[in-house]
């Protein structure tokens, strides 16, 4: 299949992207596929969330053509002027679009040639479409792009249901397109069920959070609700950076837990992976989250994963099961890690059997496999 993947949301080089899109596309490409991105950034939302310009041209990258196009104004004009003479969408089987720019972009891109166009719902579609500052350009344009897709992937349970709620008369063209794990991670799960035998013995506090440090990672939540608990016989490791990283550390402080917290910064993806193989507990209790790829990853090192509820990763957690899912505050995280560590042996076990079924079904190749054969 001959793929063009629209979005802003694609790494070029070094960047501190979210990688999960750009994970589907090698798998794809990895799996026989042939896979160009057209990344289509609005200036004003680039500097917005506080991003730099890349320079506008062709980068060529793990055989990926990307076409790196910068827009000063919300695509109101011919679209086609910023790429190759002869570019044609009829090269390609189906136009993929990912967030609000992807989609807009696309819909431009489809005024000329008319192909399968898949597009993707995201917690930043769920804003434009929902909130008032959008309504005079935005809002409209994307329920445009939303009726003329032959599909609508969702990437996750919770955007899927959202998404139907608010466009009903697209319900029957809504598909879920999660993200898998990494398939090496995923098969070396075997390895680490002595982590299982282990907190049976010691329910060890050694806890994980991954997270870029921003307000609506709630971070803060995470290390009030462990200064609660009455025996404060806890590490927690919190591997990431960001505008806050200065008052989690002022508020670690505070509470006088600079022997239970640590703050490692941004590391390396690998190096994160060992984290989560040592660790017993991960946290992330994060607002607005599209799906949260670092779940699953946890999840792979044999981590227990609170979570919060009604968010991204709800439907492939379900709270009691596989993981745990709480409101996101300090109150019920408090009261969520004290039930852990009440578990009788049998419910421990069976939580860790449930950990390694959902990974088996979320691996990266299956994901990326899954998605592209509700397509065809």
């Amino acid at each position: 299949m001959k793929i063009l993947f629209v979005t802003d949301l694609y790494p070029i080089g070094n960047e501190k992207i979210a990688k999960a899109l750009y994970y589907f596309v090698l798998e794809w490409i990895k799996q026989g596929n042939e896979v160009d991105v057209i990344r289509a950034n609005f200036i004003l939302n680039t500097k917005l969330r506080g991003r730099k310009t890349v320079e506008e041209k062709i980068y060529c990258e793990n055989g990926v053509k990307i076409y790196n196009l910068n827009f000063y104004t919300p695509f109101l004009f011919n679209v086609y002027n910023k790429l190759p003479k002869g570019f044609s969408l009829k090269k390609y089987d189906v136009i993929i679009s990912h967030m609000p720019a992807g989609a807009l972009m696309a819909q431009k891109l489809l005024k000329r040639d008319k192909i399968k166009y898949v597009n993707a719902v995201h917690c930043a579609d769920i804003e434009v479409l929902t909130k008032r500052q959008y309504s005079i350009y935005f809002k409209n344009k994307l329920k445009e792009a939303y009726k003329e897709a032959d599909y609508i992937s969702a990437r996750s349970p919770v955007l899927k249901n959202k998404i139907e709620a608010i466009l009903p008369e697209c319900k029957d063209k809504v598909f879920t397109a999660y993200s898998g794990v990494d398939d090496e991670l995923a098969d070396n799960m075997k390895e680490y069920r002595a982590k299982c035998l282990d907190f049976l013995y010691s329910r060890d506090l050694n806890i994980v959070a991954v997270a870029s440090l921003i307000k609506r990672k709630n971070i803060d939540v995470i290390i009030k609700g462990l200064s609660e608990l009455k025996e404060k016989n806890f590490f927690l490791r919190i591997i990431g950076d960001g505008e806050e990283r200065g008052n989690l550390e002022k508020l670690t402080h505070k509470l006088g837990l600079e022997r239970n917290i640590k703050f490692l910064g941004n590391i390396e993806r690998k190096k994160v992976f060992k984290y989560l193989m040592k660790s017993t507990i991960f946290i992330l209790l994060s607002e607005r989250e599209t799906f949260g790829l670092s779940y699953l990853e946890a999840m792979a090192g044999l981590n227990i994963v609170i979570a919060t509820k009604d968010d991204g990763i709800d439907g492939i957690i379900k709270d009691g099961v596989n993981g745990f899912l709480i409101p996101s505050n300090a109150d019920d995280l408090k009261n969520c890690i004290e039930k852990i560590i009440n578990l009788d042996n049998e419910q421990i076990k069976n939580i860790y059997r449930e950990m390694e079924n959902t990974i088996n079904k979320y691996k990266q190749s299956k994901a990326a496999m899954d998605y592209l054969e509700h397509i065809k």
